[in-house]
């Protein structure tokens, strides 16, 4: 028996059994998490009522709804509106008379939507500047 490829082989065989054991380690964590992720784009759809505004409670029915095929309900302002998601905390909400709202959201889940407006458009009056909205929240009132 040769004496010096013995130290060979078994580094060999360390580094194969290394190299399974973190595959294997890697394939078990990747599996380990059965919750299944929901789009963003779906946990925007639905109808939210306004429950705070400015850290203070609201009293009006004020609700918005958003439906999958990008079109919104605004039903205290006129116009046609529709939204769209930029980012996982961005969103546009755009009436086609009157301008476009940028909002970054804080917290999107199935049940609760926060955001503030940081940037509005008005196309009649060219206005587009900066703005640092109210915070406001919404609860889901119903997913469609």
């Amino acid at each position: 028996m040769n004496y010096k490829k013995i130290p060979k082989q078994c580094r060999q065989m360390k580094r194969l059994l290394f190299r399974f054991t973190m595959l294997t380690l890697l394939l078990v964590c990747s599996c380990d998490n059965n919750q299944q992720s929901v789009p963003i784009d779906s946990l925007m759809v639905g109808k939210w009522k306004m429950v705070e505004y400015a850290g203070g409670s609201v009293n009006a029915l004020d609700t918005i709804s958003f439906y999958d095929n990008g079109k919104m309900d605004y039903p205290f302002e006129t116009g046609e509106f529709t939204y769209r998601l930029i980012k996982p905390d961005s969103l546009i909400i755009y009436n086609r008379d009157f301008g476009e709202q940028h909002y970054k959201i804080f917290k999107l889940s199935k049940d609760s939507l926060i955001r503030q407006i940081k940037r509005q458009r008005v196309y009649a009056d060219s206005i587009d500047e900066p703005v640092n909205g109210e915070i406001e929240k919404y609860i889901r009132v119903t997913d469609r």
